[in-house]
C-alpha cells in the first residue's frame, strides 16, 4: 500500500465521528436513552438485557427519568423478564410514581412463572412502595408473608420495624430493627431506621450510635445525618450538631447538582448526536460551571471541540478529564485520536491500549487500534484488533462507523 493511501485511511478512521459522548458501556458514565439503539441492536431478550444494564446505570447515577425511559423499552423488548420488571418498579418508586410501581410489582407477584426469589424481591419492594405511598394497612398485609417461617430475612425485619414505627409501636419497632441490624450489620438503611426509632424512644446514646454507624456506612445518607443532628441537639452537643448540619447541607448541594446535571448531560448528548455542536458544548459547559471537575463533562466537551476540529481546546479538556479520572476509557480514546492526527502513532497506541484495559467491553479502542495497525501494515495486530472490535460491537453498537477492511494490505 502506498503512503498516500495509508495516510488517507488512517486520517479517515481517526477523524470519523464515531465516538458519541456518553455512549460507553460501563458503570462510570450513563448513556442517553436512545444513543446506540440502531438497527444492529439485538432484538428480544438480548435487547432487553442490554437496555436493562443501561437503566441500572441511570438509576445508580440518580437519573430516574432516563432510567424509566430505558427500562420501559427493555420491558417492551422482553416482557417476561422479572429482573426488568423489578428494576422498572424500583425506578417508578424513586420517581414517586407509586401507582405504576405497585401495578408492575403485583403483576409480577401474580404471574405463575415468576421464580420464588423474584417474588420475594418483588414483595419486599412492594412493601416499600406501599410505605412510601402511605398505605400502611396494605403495607402490613403485603409484609405478613415475609415474616412467616423460621428464616425471616433482614429486609423483612427492617420493613416490619418500619411498619411498627408508623403504627406507633416504638418498642416493637426497636426490637425488629435491632434484629434486622444483627442479621445485616452493614445495611445503612436499617441503622438509620433504628436510630430514628431509638430517638423516638428517648434513647439518645443508642440513637447517636446507630446513626453514626449509618453515616459511616453511607456518608451520603441525608436521613442519617439530619437525624443525627437532631440527636446531638437534644444531647446539648452544639458543635457536633453544627458539624452534622454542615454535612447535611453539603450532601444536599451535591445531590442538587447531580439532579441538574443529568438533564443537561442528556441535552448535550442529544445535541451532539444531531450535529448541533454549539448547543452540545453549551450544555457541557453549563455542567462545568456547577461541577468544574466533572470528568464526564470535561471529556464530552473535549469530544465536541475535537468534532469542531479545535484540537488545542480538545486536548486541554481531555487532559483535565484524565487528571480527575486517569482510567477514563472515553477520554483516553479521544486523546489517542488527537495523537494519531498529530502523527504520534506510538502515543496513540499506548493510550488506546490503556483505554482497552480500563474498559474491556468497549469496542472503540479496538476500532482505532485496528485502523492504526492497518495503516502501518501490521497484519497480525490489525486482524486481532478487528476481531475484538467485531465481537464487542454486538453488545455496544456504534452506528455510522466506517467498516474496517478485510485484510491489512500487506
Amino acid at each position: 500500500m502506498g503512503p498516500a493511501k495509508t495516510c488517507t485511511l488512517l486520517a479517515a478512521l481517526v477523524a470519523a465521528a464515531l465516538v458519541i459522548p456518553g455512549c460507553r458501556k460501563e458503570a462510570k458514565s450513563s448513556p442517553p436513552p436512545e444513543a446506540g439503539l440502531g438497527e444492529n441492536l439485538p432484538k428480544g431478550p438480548e435487547r432487553g438485557g442490554l437496555l436493562l444494564n443501561r437503566g441500572i446505570r441511570f438509576l445508580a447515577d440518580g437519573q430516574n427519568d432516563e432510567a424509566i425511559k430505558v427500562l420501559e423499552m427493555a420491558r417492551q423488548a422482553d416482557p417476561s423478564a422479572a429482573r426488568i420488571a423489578l428494576e422498572l418498579g424500583r425506578a417508578y418508586q424513586r420517581d414517586d410514581k407509586f401507582e405504576k410501581a405497585e401495578a408492575i410489582l403485583r403483576e409480577l407477584l401474580d404471574a405463575p412463572a415468576t421464580r420464588a426469589e423474584d417474588k420475594l424481591r418483588a414483595r419486599e419492594l412492594l412493601v416499600e412502595v406501599l410505605l412510601a405511598k402511605g398505605s400502611l394497612p396494605e403495607a402490613k398485609k403485603a409484609c405478613a408473608p415475609l415474616l412467616e417461617g423460621d428464616d425471616v430475612s433482614a429486609t423483612a425485619r427492617r420493613l416490619s420495624g418500619m411498619i411498627a414505627y408508623r403504627e406507633g409501636d416504638v418498642g416493637r419497632a426497636v426490637a425488629e430493627l435491632n434484629e434486622a441490624a444483627r442479621l445485616a450489620p452493614a445495611d445503612a438503611e436499617t441503622r438509620t431506621a433504628l436510630g430514628v426509632a431509638l430517638l423516638q424512644a428517648g434513647d439518645l446514646p443508642g440513637a447517636a450510635a446507630a446513626l453514626e454507624q449509618a453515616e459511616k456506612l453511607d456518608p451520603d445518607s441525608q436521613s442519617a445525618v439530619s437525624n443525627l443532628q437532631k440527636v446531638y441537639e437534644r444531647q446539648g452537643k452544639k458543635a457536633e450538631a453544627e458539624a452534622a448540619r454542615k454535612r447535611f447541607q453539603e450532601i444536599y448541594d451535591r445531590k442538587s447538582v447531580r439532579q441538574k446535571v443529568g438533564p443537561l448531560r442528556s441535552k448535550g448528548v442529544e445535541a451532539y448526536n444531531a450535529g448541533r455542536l454549539d448547543e452540545a458544548l453549551e450544555a457541557f459547559q453549563e455542567i462545568l460551571k456547577m461541577a468544574p471537575r466533572d470528568p464526564q463533562a470535561l471529556a464530552h466537551a473535549g469530544s465536541v471541540y475535537f468534532s469542531m476540529q479545535k484540537l488545542g481546546e480538545a486536548e486541554d479538556y481531555l487532559k483535565r478529564a484524565l487528571d480527575v479520572r486517569p482510567d477514563d476509557d472515553f477520554a483516553l480514546t479521544q486523546m489517542a485520536r488527537i495523537r494519531a492526527l498529530r502523527d504520534d502513532l506510538p502515543g496513540a497506541i499506548d493510550l488506546l491500549q490503556r483505554a482497552a484495559r480500563s474498559n474491556p467491553e468497549s469496542p472503540e479502542p479496538h476500532y482505532f487500534l485496528a485502523g492504526i495497525y492497518y495503516a502501518q501494515g501490521s497484519k497480525g495486530d490489525f486482524l486481532r484488533e478487528k476481531a475484538a472490535f467485531e465481537r464487542l460491537r454486538i453488545n455496544t453498537p456504534m452506528p455510522g462507523v466506517m467498516e474496517l477492511p478485510e485484510v491489512s494490505g500487506k
